[in-house]
């Protein structure tokens, strides 16, 4: 009895320091504390969806869906990718004139989108089949763009500081302070309220990082400075605005493209699967692709490649997805009757589709942070503009085989699927190959 006890003491000894260890090793730390904070945000989202599904019709999630897609895609020309560069200068004052260079651009792209959409709305008096201009928050739509441009370039500082805690708590700011200012106008009865509750969670978000990281804006604009620095890291915009509006476009378009093909309910519907479903992806792979495009470029410069990280950060990936997505799968039908009730059905068997899709993007989403280290952005960009041309037209295809949002939605997902085997082929082979 006694030798049974100092067994037992023993294992959970041996257990206690396996743990011990693997939260010593700084890779799993760094993941874990941006984690920590996708967790709580996500939280957040799962925890208010039931009262949003109640609040709001999917009518106005499909018009949040479309609004999301459009400033998402219009975003990525309006840093013209530079944040990109922002971890790769050794000098912090050069990282720090790149993330002025990204103020600049996005100042001059946000105003000129809103030009064009006061003239598409007033002087050529477009009525647009998504419903976008007929509404008064595509003027918003610009100042919401600036936004994205200046948090993702505040972002991209914090990481390359290793400051992430603070990316931690500023992701949380945004989406609680979205999701309460969803609340509450839910409650007053104010249909766009959701779109204007995202704008207000991204404001205080970089309220929130400028408070705690002021020196980002200190000495000034320094025009001659920040045009130099367009010009060391012009490839950026020249390959991977092109690259990442095809990425962009395979990822946000479907609410567009569903926009125009089936109802503004039909969109609604996707939006909340995607809302609900994409948990693991933002909680799980933006942390580690964060954390191992940092660990990789070290990786690089110390032994020339990044192999062994690879490796163990793709078995991880894989270790974890396929538990998730298969109960994702089994069980999404029900779930979302059950928490949203039963007219949020229907998403829940697009929560079903998309899971295949996901499980897939979960491994390939952080390691492709290997093409940007390689510098191998045009490749990128070509297979990011093949995923994009043939979604739509599997979007389409399945419409005209099938005659439903489903059907395109699986011939979707089949083509998701592929471009994401694609991706960790190539991601794979450079991680050793330069």
């Amino acid at each position: 009895m006694r030798e049974s006890t100092i067994i037992k003491i023993d294992r959970i000894n041996n257990l206690k320091n396996k743990i011990k260890k693997i939260f010593s090793n700084q890779f799993v730390r760094n993941v874990s504390t941006l984690a920590a904070g996708s967790i709580i945000s996500q939280a957040v989202v799962v925890g208010t969806s039931p009262i949003l599904s109640r609040l709001f019709t999917a009518e106005s999630f499909g018009m949040l869906s479309i609004f999301t897609s459009i400033t998402v895609f219009f975003a990525v020309v309006s840093t013209g990718r530079y944040e990109l560069a922002i971890g790769l200068p050794r000098d912090e004052k050069k990282a720090y004139s790149l993330l002025k260079l990204i103020l600049v651009i996005g100042l001059i792209i946000s105003s000129s989108y809103f030009i064009v959409i006061f003239c598409l709305k007033n002087i050529f008096l477009i009525n647009d089949s998504m419903g976008f201009l007929n509404n008064s928050t595509a003027y918003l739509a610009p100042f919401y763009i600036f936004l994205i441009a200046f948090y993702s370039g505040l972002g991209y500082i914090l990481q390359r500081q290793k400051k992430y805690k603070i990316i931690t708590i500023a992701n949380a700011v945004q989406v609680i302070s979205a999701s309460l200012g969803s609340i509450a106008f839910g409650f007053l009865n104010i249909k766009q309220g959701l779109i204007y509750s995202l704008i207000l969670g991204m404001f205080f978000a970089i309220i929130f990082v400028l408070k705690h990281t002021p020196e980002v804006l200190k000495g000034g604009f320094d025009f001659k400075e920040i045009k130099q620095n367009a010009i060391d890291y012009i490839d950026f915009p020249r390959y991977m605005i092109f690259s990442d509006l095809s990425l962009t476009a395979s990822q946000q378009f479907i609410p567009i493209l569903f926009s125009t093909l089936f109802s503004a309910s039909i969109v609604g519907f996707y939006s909340m699967a995607n809302r609900m479903i994409r948990l693991p992806n933002i909680v799980i792979t933006s942390a580690v692709g964060n954390v191992f495009r940092n660990d990789a470029i070290e990786e690089i410069r110390l032994k020339g490649n990044c192999r062994t990280l690879y490796l163990s950060t793709l078995r991880k990936l894989i270790f974890i997805s396929i538990p998730i997505y298969s109960l994702v799968f089994l069980f999404s039908p029900l779930l979302f009757t059950f928490f949203l009730g039963i007219q949020w059905k229907e998403s829940g068997i697009y929560a079903r589709i998309l899971s295949i899709m996901l499980m897939f993007e979960f491994v390939s989403t952080p390691l492709s942070t290997i093409f940007y280290i390689q510098n191998k952005q045009k490749l990128f960009a070509k297979i990011q503009f093949i995923n994009a041309f043939f979604g739509a037209v599997c979007i389409f295809l399945g419409n005209i085989l099938m005659n439903s949002p489903i059907g395109s939605l699986c011939f979707y997902v089949a083509n998701s699927v592929i471009f994401n085997l694609v991706l960790i082929y190539y991601s794979y082979k450079f991680s050793y190959d330069d």
